[in-house]
């Protein structure tokens, strides 16, 4: 792999001779959030592909500032390995950059200085005080988007959703109406829906004797009344931890038509651990037993339901019974969900000797099954953006 200033170097270069490798503002939707989270570029690469097979307007790099400090990059080798991606691939439809989740002033310097073209304001914390407070929080980190970008083009929204009930409707036109007054426009809301959108699994209403309720009857009567708000107010709907929700993707795309943009994320890194899993079975299981030692720590911050006493002893099963439990809506959704969360110990863990203890195999074994890893990836991604085909 390059090192950070390789890849830098290489990213500055492509971006001066070729100007479809440098991220542009994206507007027309759908529009597909792509966060790929590992340290390697063949993923992303692999996206880029995906995105330009199907014609799709993609947020090709897309990191939170919360995945930034768990996987120890930056926002600068997030953009740059895009820039890349893009080149390797082809991809000459423009594709944008999103600083996801910023949740201060420091946070948003460093998205802004790596090229960013989309900003996702993240006022949870300014949320538990009182919506003045989170208004008064997105004029702050709007305003120095402008400064620090004088005439440049850009788009925001506004992160609304890492909280406990249902976003009220009354709730976003105080925000939007706060807004206006301050002049300060945001391109794109992202509400807490009914129901529970849990890392690397499906969507479900509720629970109820221990069984997760796959009913999406109160999430669509929502779509359809912040959908109606939408098109009156003027701002895209952005739904957040979108990976694996294949129950809401057919009624998102019939009841919003091109008005919403889909975040992705975390299920990439699940996808390459199948392959991983698959093709070398020992070095899978050394990493699942890292993650689970590490699991009570890494589930802080992320919504889950992952039972441990659900996920059955992997110690003597083959590479493909592996892969197969890791398998997105025909596996173990408790496996999966301490394989997903992992992923920042996974890719930073280091031996003694300050070499990575599990980056370079990795990085080792998908380029040794780049078509297996295309041919997962593809199908993964192509479930969650069939409806977005034309």
């Amino acid at each position: 792999m390059e090192t950070g200033v390789e890849m830098a170097k290489n990213a500055e270069d492509l971006r001066r001779e070729f100007p479809y490798t440098a991220p542009s503002v994206i507007k027309q939707g759908p529009i597909f959030g792509m966060g790929y989270r590992s340290p390697w570029q063949l993923g992303n690469i692999i996206q880029a592909k995906i995105a330009k097979k199907y014609n799709l307007n993609v947020m090709l790099a897309q990191q939170s500032a919360r995945e930034i400090e768990r996987t120890g990059r930056s926002f600068r080798e997030v953009v740059d390995c895009a820039t890349i991606s893009s080149y390797e691939a082809n991809l000459t439809a423009p594709w944008g950059a999103d600083g996801d989740h910023l949740r201060n002033e420091e946070e948003l310097k460093a998205a802004i200085g790596a090229g960013c073209t989309h900003f996702t304001y993240d006022v949870t914390a300014e949320l538990r005080k009182g919506l003045k407070e989170a208004v008064d929080k997105i004029c702050v980190l709007y305003r120095l988007t402008n400064q620090m970008k004088p005439g440049e083009e850009f788009t925001c929204e506004a992160s609304l959703d890492e909280t406990e009930k249902t976003t009220e409707l009354e709730d976003i036109v105080f925000v939007l109406e706060e807004l206006k007054k301050q002049q300060v426009k945001v391109d794109e809301i992202a509400p807490r829906f009914p129901g529970y959108f849990e890392k690397g699994i499906n969507y479900y209403l509720k629970e109820e004797n221990g069984q997760k309720v796959r009913d999406t009857g109160e999430f669509e009567r929502y779509l359809g009344e912040i959908s109606k708000l939408a098109e009156e107010l003027d701002f895209r709907i952005s739904v957040h931890s979108g990976s694996d929700k294949f129950l809401i993707y057919p009624i998102i795309s019939r009841v919003l038509k091109d008005n919403f943009r889909l975040k992705t994320a975390g299920t990439y890194y699940v996808e390459e651990m199948k392959i991983i899993a698959r093709r070398d079975v020992r070095f899978f299981r050394k990493i699942y037993d890292f993650s689970l030692r590490q699991f009570h720590k890494d589930r802080a911050t992320y919504e889950l339901s992952a039972n441990l006493e659900n996920i059955p002893d992997i110690s003597e099963m083959n590479g493909e019974e592996l892969s197969s439990l890791l398998q997105s809506g025909a596996g173990n959704d408790d496996l999966r969900q301490v394989v997903h969360v992992a992923y920042g110990s996974v890719l930073t863990a280091k031996n003694e000797d300050g070499t990575f203890m599990f980056v370079d195999r990795c990085a080792e074994v998908l380029k040794e099954n780049e078509e297996e890893f295309f041919a997962e990836m593809d199908n993964h991604i192509k479930k969650h953006v069939m409806y977005m085909i034309k």
